[in-house]
C-alpha cells in the first residue's frame, strides 16, 4: 500500500480530477471571455461608481450597480481559486438584478501568492464592512444585504456568513468548497501555501456557528464532479444540523463555469433564490 498522503481515500491524481475544474471544462476560457468582454460594456453603464478604494491593497476595490433608495444589495465574491480573475469580469451580473429592484456590488481582493491565504480573507471582510458602512450613501438598504460568490468566492462568503455577529441578511454560495483539507493535494496549493491547520481553521465546514447564523443557499452546477456534490451536501448538513436554514440547488446542464450564467438569468431557480434571500419578490 502506497504512504503518499490521501484525502478521503484520493490520492493527488484522483484530487486533481475532481477539483481541476479548468481541465474538467475545456471551454472555460471562451466562457470566460464573453464575461470579460459583455461586462466592459456593463462597467459603462450609467450611474454605476466603479473602483471604490476598501484597503490599502490595489485589488482591494468595490464596483457597485445602484437600484435606487432602500435597495435590497447583491455583494458578488469572484472565484479565480483565490489566485486568478477580477471583480472587473463579472460585472455581466448586474443588470437583471438591478432591473428587478437590487443593487450589486462586486468585491476585488488581493490574490495569492501575491498576498497570503488569511490576508485575502481579510480583504474581502473590509469591503462587506464598507458596504455597511458606506452603502447607504449609495440607496444600499444595510438590513438587506445578501453576500453571494462563486468558487473561491463561494468559500469565501460561507466563511463570512460564519462569523460570529454577521449583519447578513443571507449567504449564496455558488460552487463552494467548505472543507480546504482537499486541497492539500491540489497542484494549486503551490500558490495558496495550505498546510493542515491552516485548512481546517479555515474550512467553513468547521466553522459552523452554534448561534444566530443567517440562512444561506448553497447551489452549483450539475455537470460538477462528484467531489462538489459531496462537499455541498457535507455543509449543508452540517450547516441545518446547528439548526440553521439552508436551501440546496443544483442547476441542470450547467458546469463550474457556466452556473454563473444562471444568476443573471431571470428564468432559472437560482435567479429566483437569489431574489427570495433578498426580499425582492
Amino acid at each position: 500500500m502506497s504512504d503518499a498522503p490521501r484525502y478521503r481515500g484520493m490520492d493527488a491524481a484522483e484530487i486533481e480530477r475532481q477539483y481541476n475544474f479548468r481541465a474538467m471544462v475545456p471551454g472555460h476560457g471562451a466562457v470566460i471571455a464573453r464575461w470579460a468582454e459583455e461586462s466592459e460594456g456593463a462597467r459603462r453603464t450609467p450611474g454605476a461608481v466603479l473602483d471604490i478604494p476598501t484597503g490599502p491593497h490595489p485589488r482591494q476595490r468595490i464596483d457597485l450597480f445602484p437600484a435606487g433608495d432602500k435597495a435590497p444589495l447583491l455583494a458578488f465574491i469572484h472565484g479565480g481559486y483565490w489566485r486568478a480573475l477580477s471583480k472587473d469580469i463579472f460585472a455581466v451580473l448586474a443588470a437583471p438584478l438591478v432591473a428587478r429592484g437590487v443593487s450589486v456590488a462586486l468585491i476585488g481582493y488581493g490574490l495569492c501568492p501575491d498576498v497570503t491565504f488569511e490576508t485575502l480573507i481579510g480583504h474581502v471582510r473590509s469591503g462587506v464592512d464598507w458596504l455597511f458602512e458606506h452603502g447607504a450613501e449609495h440607496g444600499v438598504d444595510p438590513a438587506r444585504v445578501v453576500l453571494s460568490g462563486h468558487s473561491a468566492g463561494g468559500h469565501l462568503t460561507a466563511l463570512l456568513a460564519s462569523e460570529p455577529g454577521s449583519r447578513l441578511a443571507g449567504g449564496l454560495c455558488l460552487s463552494g468548497i467548505y472543507d480546504l483539507e482537499a486541497l492539500r493535494l491540489f497542484s494549486g496549493n503551490v500558490d495558496l501555501k495550505l498546510d493542515s491547520p491552516t485548512a481546517q481553521r479555515l474550512s467553513p465546514l468547521n466553522r459552523v456557528p452554534d448561534g444566530k447564523a443567517p440562512p444561506l443557499v448553497l447551489a452549483l452546477g450539475g455537470h460538477e464532479s462528484p467531489e462538489m456534490h459531496r462537499q455541498q451536501a457535507d455543509y449543508a448538513a452540517a450547516w441545518e444540523a446547528r439548526g440553521h436554514k439552508v436551501r440546496t440547488l443544483a442547476e441542470a446542464g450547467a458546469d463550474h463555469f457556466t452556473v454563473v450564467d444562471r444568476l443573471a438569468d431571470p428564468a432559472t431557480p437560482l435567479f429566483a433564490a437569489a431574489l427570495d434571500l433578498l426580499g425582492a419578490r
